[in-house]
């Protein structure tokens, strides 16, 4: 089958001019002028199109850097499939389901979750609202839209975390996020709102063990938990926050990225995986993903509360990233993995097909 593995043109950011140089004056080493959080689907491209190709599949990668590029692209190459690899347009984030739109109008099958999934798991604030109405625990949060309201807010349990409403890939989040008092937090939120021109969201900081439980299709309506992975801090300086930064994610030469780790499976009483395992599940079908994921958790110190953190579409597809290690751990190989995504989504497409074909009128 013909396959367009089509993915976000990663874009410059000089090192003084990246939002880390802002945050509690700590500036990226001097060599960075490109935003590695982009950067990283570069390999992710070329590790995708080469296990299609080895599926025996043709595999074409296109770059999105140009509305009509791209859709010139789609009307006159029309691929079989499209392996989706798109989370963010022209350096924003916002327009990641703008692109998924793209694919529905023109009607090419695509892999991963739906634009509306996309746009909704986006929105932290929206995205714990769905979580909340189907009775899944998230750790309580406000939205604030300006410094005003920040005022008027009744006085808050400390700590807590503070968040620009809309980006993914740990943007907006480094050892500041984490605030103690209201001085900091109104630093904090003043940051954000300026930095991101977006709303922040000031979450309950959950303190205890992390964990991502991955999740892959095993047909188009049921998913299948990859072994549980647990993110480890121990080797972090006293005083910086137990958290996954944008450091932690990106920047190799950061005591964050040195100093955490995964565990890939997780050491877990059976009771609590178990427990994990289907709040992942009814976490993902609360959002509607498709095909693939990761959900990640916050296991609290003390009562053992289970709280999801985050609902993740299309998680990152690089064989060192959390996902592939969970797939691997099953069993797996990088290209049957991929080829299982592409697999949901082919037949999601025939599923669709056969039910919006007419009847036959005797």
């Amino acid at each position: 089958m013909r396959i367009a593995v089509i993915y976000n043109d990663p874009g410059k950011t000089p090192a003084g001019e990246h939002w880390l140089a802002r945050s509690s004056n700590r500036v990226p080493p001097s060599g960075v002028v490109r935003d590695e959080s982009e950067y990283g689907v570069l390999g992710e491209v070329s590790l995708i199109a080469g296990a299609l190709r080895e599926r025996g599949h043709e595999a074409q990668v296109f770059a999105a850097n140009h509305v009509a590029r791209l859709t010139t692209f789609l009307s006159t190459e029309r691929p079989d499939a499209i392996f989706n690899c798109c989370e963010s347009f022209l350096g924003r984030a916002a327009l990641e389901m703008s692109v998924a739109g793209l694919f529905d109008l023109f009607e090419i099958p695509y892999t991963g979750s739906s634009s509306l999934t996309l746009g909704l798991a986006l929105n932290k604030g929206m995205a714990k609202t769905m979580l909340r109405a189907h009775g899944i625990n998230t750790p309580s949060h406000v939205i604030v839209r300006n410094s005003v309201q920040l005022a008027t807010l009744a006085p808050l349990v400390y700590p807590q975390i503070v968040k620009p409403l809309c980006e993914d890939a740990s943007i907006g989040i480094d050892a500041a996020a984490v605030v103690g008092n209201a001085h900091d937090l109104a630093q904090r939120v003043s940051f954000v709102l300026r930095e991101f021109q977006q709303p922040a969201i000031i979450e309950e900081f959950i303190d205890g063990r992390e964990l991502n439980v991955s999740l892959l299709a095993a047909s188009p309506s049921d998913f299948e938990t990859l072994p549980i992975s647990e993110i480890r801090f121990d080797g972090l300086s006293q005083g910086l926050p137990r958290i996954v930064t944008y450091e932690a994610k990106w920047l190799q030469e950061s005591e964050y990225y040195q100093s955490t780790n995964s565990e890939c499976p997780a050491l877990l009483d059976e009771p609590l995986a178990q427990r994990l395992r289907d709040t992942a599940v009814a976490a993902a079908n609360a959002l509607g993903l498709r095909d693939y994921g990761r959900v990640d958790f916050r296991i609290r110190n003390g009562d053992k509360a289970v709280f999801v953190l985050e609902v993740n579409p299309n998680p990152d597809l690089n064989d060192d990233a959390g996902f592939l290690r969970a797939a691997q751990a099953s069993g797996r190989s990088y290209e049957s993995t991929v080829c299982e995504i592409l697999d949901r989504c082919l037949e999601r497409s025939r599923k669709t097909l056969a039910t919006s074909s007419p009847g036959i009128v005797n």
